[in-house]
């Protein structure tokens, strides 16, 4: 019985880690001073990803339309980030880009999402569609206006409630985009295997 119970266990906790790790998602967003801005995002899968089943919308003070699109091209690998900086953005910005883009003309009150061109799922969000913040929404002890936020290392997929998703970032000064063109998150688990003993 014992083996049957860890088996069960063990079966759910690799069911479990299958279920996410399985599809693209932010993971920096970087909205400092003047142009310096940049977004970036992250397979977390096992797999490559056809970037040109994506597309990146911006909707601009609160608006339900979405104001800006990138329907981004190339090949994600595993593990690799996906780099969108502002044409006007640093020299260290612009050097980490993989595709500079007018998408990047948020301010802090403007949300954006990604979605899966082949299923239509809203992958991951940043802020609300439809709502206009004011001057931003609430991150951590940061917010979404003057602040470089990078997702949590914990976090292995997208979400689109913002009230769980506002909670999965790191807050950075102003500026800092030390770690910009690289992700780290915990490993999902592909395999589980085990040894059982009676």
């Amino acid at each position: 019985m014992k083996k049957l119970a860890l088996f069960t266990f063990l079966s759910l906790t690799s069911l479990g880690a299958f279920s996410q790790c399985s599809d693209l998602f932010f993971s920096e967003y970087i909205e400092g001073s003047s142009s310096n801005k940049a977004l970036e995002i992250y397979n977390p899968s096992n797999a490559s990803a056809d970037l040109s089943n994506y597309v990146v919308y911006r909707y601009n003070n609160g608006s339900l339309t979405a104001t800006d699109s990138l329907f981004p091209l190339g090949v994600l690998m595993p593990g690799e980030v996906f780099v969108i900086g502002n044409a006007s953005a640093n020299a260290s910005i612009l050097a980490e880009s993989d595709t500079t883009h007018t998408l990047t003309f948020y301010n802090g009150d403007d949300a954006l999402c990604i979605i899966n061109l082949i299923s239509g799922d809203t992958l991951d969000i940043i802020g609300e569609n439809g709502i206009d913040p004011g001057t931003s929404w609430a991150v951590g002890t940061g917010a979404t206006s003057n602040f470089t936020l990078i997702r949590q290392i914990t976090i292995q997929e997208g979400i689109t409630d913002w009230a769980i998703g506002s909670t999965q970032w790191d807050v950075f000064p102003i500026d800092m985009i030390d770690s910009l063109g690289g992700h780290n998150m915990i490993a999902c688990c592909q395999n589980t295997s085990s040894s059982l003993t009676e």
